[in-house]
């Protein structure tokens, strides 16, 4: 796999969107290849989950592509005109008859950075999609990722992207989103919170569990944001249809960019911001 690096020319400046585009929604989401919790294979279902979080951006991970399972469907390009929304794909099992991965979804065009491949010997291929979405003169690098089960294969995984997006990028807005398969207090998380803002922990409201496994509320699924982007608030979704469409309930954070006097005015608050939202 190929990583490039981002064009310089249009890094002359760091711009942000303008007025009410300062505002930006997005959510990571394990679809377990639409299976719901009633075991029925339900892509519309899905659907309407995304459509009830109402987001910019969308990190999606176990996505199916031609799998008899799912109905032989490429479920990322599915959603994706279902949502009227750009898509880019990082699929990393390949098997006999398709593929498995991660998708991720963006109102605005998005260019593929590459799929930074996790994949450790012996276990499940993973990988790390980065992304750029363009929005007018604004640039935001998205990392979508799906960890593994194990916790010296998350360690080497996690290291292996924090080195690779300190190494693109170097002050440029970043968000990285997906099913971490760790908890708040593993030294993964540690990790991942040295460089960047936990979302939920700065913003989050209500229960922050996002998994359960034999009836215990687990939160494994994670949004980590670089200095450009201030948390406003930050959720899980649990309507009716979220608890039946798969294993996961989505993480919803809602942001605002960040200009440069704003960045350096650690104090400012989400709240302090939003007052000057445009009516």
């Amino acid at each position: 796999m190929v990583i490039r690096s981002a064009t310089e020319e249009n890094r002359s400046e760091e711009t942000v969107p303008s007025s009410i585009d300062r505002f930006l929604t997005v959510m990571t989401y394990n679809i377990h290849h639409g299976r719901g919790r009633d075991g029925r294979v339900d892509l519309k279902r899905i659907c309407t989950v995304i459509q009830e979080g109402k987001p910019d951006l969308v990190a999606l991970q176990e996505v199916d592509l031609g799998m008899t399972r799912s109905e032989r469907l490429d479920q990322g390009r599915e959603l994706a005109d279902l949502l009227e929304m750009h898509h880019v794909a990082g699929h990393n099992w390949y098997l006999g008859e398709g593929a498995y991965g991660n998708v991720f979804l963006s109102r605005w065009p998005v260019t593929i950075v590459g799929n930074l491949d996790l994949s450790v010997p012996g276990r499940e291929p993973r990988g790390c999609l980065l992304t750029e979405v363009h929005h007018g003169a604004s640039l935001l690098l998205v990392a979508s990722l799906h960890l593994g089960l194990g916790m010296a294969e998350r360690k080497r995984q996690s290291l292996t992207i924090l080195d690779q997006l300190k190494m693109l990028y170097t002050d440029e807005p970043i968000l990285i989103m997906g099913d971490f398969n760790t908890f708040s207090f593993s030294s993964i998380a540690r990790r991942f919170r040295a460089s960047y803002t936990d979302v939920f922990e700065e913003a989050g409201v209500g229960p922050r569990s996002t998994f359960r496994k034999i009836g215990i509320p687990l939160r494994l699924d994670y949004i980590y944001a670089s200095d450009h982007l201030l948390p406003v608030k930050a959720h899980v979704l649990r309507t009716q249809t979220a608890s039946a469409a798969s294993d996961h309930f989505p993480l919803i954070a809602q942001f605002l960019w960040k200009d440069r006097d704003e960045r350096r005015e650690d104090h400012q608050t989400g709240a302090e911001l939003l007052s000057h939202r445009p009516s």
